[in-house]
């Protein structure tokens, strides 16, 4: 037998490893355990839902505990290095348990569902530009390095001018995170249930791991009209009086490019004409295309690319 302190809290409770181990933690609300929180094993005893990017193995061999979390719980934390030993939670709604955040092994015992992956951390967490734990925070960044990272619930963040690839790693539920820029990639992770992710249409997305339910990533469509260099209305209005060649662009409603055979947002039809205009409008035409030739943000000459804005070369002079 040992000698059990019991600790009893109302409300949120966060494990800072100050608590004797093994640390016990009794009929919470959510849990989230962030990177590097359980120094030894982790077992969940009759969890509702387990949410967990390091595999369910089992094979943990947790002690009577030195310390008992208990009371009128509502959410619980642990932070890095938040438990020097083995850790054990007992009858919690939702558990979330990030890459890299049990140093043993990993047993659910009496689950209602699981939903597991096998992620490695992305980088290290104190990197990100955006981090926010707990429940309902914003925050914002500008030209990030890294990415964010948010762990608890109903946080919004939103980052502006990206242009270095960076990681997006999302914890539990009801996250809003906007991400815009150009030329740059956006690697998500989401571990939890109805978050969402909105990508910027000059980014590239992938999602390496989507472990939970009704999450989404939004990736914002390459805007068509970035593509057109002059438009009908204006190729006549430039026409004028008399015998004039014109080219235009009008955007196409395929999917794939005829082009480069790549799907694709944006497809424009690049269209010649040969007419007599009288202030601007055709009265006679002599040659038009039949089959325009087609082009997408894949392959076009108009494709968005990663020169600074006017706008952005006078912030960077001042």
């Amino acid at each position: 037998m040992t000698d059990e302190t019991a600790d009893t809290y109302d409300g949120d409770v966060t494990l800072t490893g100050h608590e004797d181990a093994p640390v016990a933690v009794r009929d919470p609300e959510d849990v989230f355990l962030r990177a590097d929180s359980v120094a030894g094993d982790l077992e969940l005893r009759n969890p509702e839902y387990v949410f967990t990017h390091r595999p369910t193995g089992g094979g943990a061999d947790v002690d009577d505990p030195e310390t008992v979390v208990r009371g009128d719980l509502e959410d619980g934390y642990a932070e890095p290095e938040g438990v020097t030993g083995d850790a054990a939670v007992a009858d919690a709604e939702d558990v979330f348990v990030s890459a890299g955040a049990v140093g043993g092994h990993l047993s659910v015992v009496g689950p209602e569902n699981v939903y597991a992956d096998e992620v490695e951390p992305p980088r290290d967490p104190g990197e990100y530009d955006v981090a926010l734990t707990g429940w309902k925070q914003s925050g914002s960044s500008s030209d990030p390095d890294a990415g964010v990272r948010v762990t608890g619930a109903h946080h919004e963040v939103t980052v502006e001018k990206t242009r270095t690839d960076i990681d997006v790693y999302v914890v539990g539920h009801d996250h809003e995170i906007e991400i815009t820029g150009r030329s740059a990639g956006v690697s998500v992770y989401l571990l939890g249930y109805d978050n969402t992710v909105t990508v910027g249409p000059y980014l590239d997305s992938e999602v390496v791991a989507d472990t939970g339910f009704d999450n989404e990533v939004a990736a914002q469509p390459y805007p068509v009209e970035d593509l057109v260099e002059t438009s009908k209305a204006e190729a006549f209005d430039r026409a004028g009086f008399g015998r004039r060649k014109v080219t235009y662009q009008v955007p196409s409603d395929d999917d794939w490019c005829p082009n480069c055979g790549e799907p694709a947002d944006a497809i424009v039809a690049r269209h010649q004409m040969e007419a007599l205009f009288v202030f601007g409008h055709p009265i006679r035409t002599y040659e038009r295309s039949t089959n325009p030739a087609k082009e997408c943000e894949h392959c076009s000459r108009s494709a968005f690319d990663a020169e600074l804005t006017e706008s952005e070369r006078k912030d960077v002079l001042r």
